[in-house]
């Protein structure tokens, strides 16, 4: 089928890290842990209303891998046009943007991805005029602005619509400019359906000129997408084309003019059932989600289980005899401290008043862990039934 390229002129974020994951690392066929990757390149937008589990939504593929889909409102707002160029008989192509990176978490590895479409508003997928037919379409690029398209204001003013903007093809000529001292000056002309509407700058004309030489030469007019904006007052017209640096060989080998004519406005539009789906798809009822960024919590088991040992240690039988046993020995030290103390009084006196009152004051600690360990035992023989 032919290519038809849809206006570019936005993006649209689709859905692609729910059932797409074998599909994207066939694009890459490598990921590397926390190493992001970047795809870009055309893919296809394929309507499918057979779709089990979300009606008319819109797949993207890349070549025969179905890497995302469309969220259900921008599914509703691109059906129609899209549909449109299915039903013409054309497939919906725009650029993509693809991302993907593979993460680790917990022992399992999972792929991120994102995707974007350029890809204007519904409205705007469309030019408002068609593009010749033996003209070769330049693949849409940065906007370059055309001059003196002032001249040329009444007409344009007529083609404006009532937005405010608008899609055209326009069609570029070269016309090269004689000057009296015989050297000649590239200009490349910018026509909508035959009328003159502005020209390219020179520099601009010098780099295109040779491409529209070589569509010359191959019986092909050139044409390119184009915008216009303005209101009553004003108005402005750019031609979105790449640079003639970064055309493919395959253009200058095919030539194509992938804007054909389409059906007329309608309604709706018949278009063929188109659902295949992919393995995670086909796993879907039985996959689980894998919830990122999750991290495990200790189990409240364990926490219970320190907090009880813990209790053990505190209530351990043997805790009463060991308190004893400090109290007695820190009374006999306490005792014999003191007695030196008080016989040294009488020979070296500084000395001996240190020591009776260091030999008290073990002798009362231990008074206090005596006192301790009899409450602790008055405690333990309480009659249990009472707590």
């Amino acid at each position: 089928m032919t290519d038809y390229v849809l206006g570019d002129r936005g993006t649209v974020h689709i859905i692609t890290d729910d059932f797409y994951d074998a599909e994207i690392l066939q694009v890459f066929e490598e990921l590397q842990i926390d190493r992001e990757r970047v795809w870009n390149g055309e893919a296809r937008l394929v309507p499918e209303p057979d779709n089990p589990y979300q009606p008319h939504t819109i797949a993207v593929y890349v070549d025969d891998l179905k890497v995302g889909r469309f969220s259900e409102k921008d599914a509703d707002s691109y059906w129609a046009p899209i549909a449109r160029v299915v039903a013409s008989g054309y497939e919906a192509v725009a650029h993509l943007q693809l991302t993907a990176v593979l993460r680790r978490l917990s022992g399992d590895s999972f792929i991120e991805s994102a995707g974007t479409l350029s890809l204007s508003a519904p409205g705007s997928l469309f030019p408002l005029n068609q593009a010749p037919t033996q003209a070769a379409l330049l693949p849409q690029g940065s906007s370059i602005k055309v001059l003196d398209e002032k001249n040329h204001s009444e007409y344009l003013h007529g083609i404006l619509p009532g937005s405010g903007e608008g899609r055209l093809i326009l069609s570029l000529e070269n016309n090269p400019i004689k000057h009296s001292d015989g050297r000649l000056t590239e200009c490349v002309e910018v026509f909508h359906d035959r009328k003159m509407v502005g020209r390219l700058s020179t520099q601009i004309s010098e780099q295109l000129a040779p491409v529209i030489r070589y569509a010359y030469d191959h019986d092909k007019l050139t044409s390119a997408w184009g915008t216009i904006r303005g209101n009553a007052f004003e108005l402005s017209l750019t031609v979105q084309a790449v640079r003639p640096s970064e055309i493919s060989d395959e253009w200058f080998e095919h030539l194509p003019n992938n804007v054909p004519e389409l059906l007329p406005l309608a309604d709706t539009y018949d278009v063929p059932d188109a659902y295949v789906a992919t393995d995670g798809e086909l796993h879907r009822a039985s996959t689980t989600k894998k919830k990122r960024g999750f991290i495990g919590s200790r189990p409240a088991s364990e926490t219970d289980n320190v907090q009880d040992s813990q209790d053990q240690d505190s209530t351990a039988p043997g805790a009463p005899l060991g308190l004893q046993r400090i109290a007695v020995l820190l009374g006999v030290v306490g005792g014999i401290v003191l007695v030196i103390g008080l016989v040294l009084i009488f020979y070296k006196p500084m000395l001996g008043i240190l020591g009776v009152v260091l030999g008290a004051s073990v002798a009362f600690l231990a008074l206090f862990f005596g006192r301790e360990n009899s409450y602790d035992e008055e405690a333990v023989s309480e009659d249990p039934l009472e707590h």
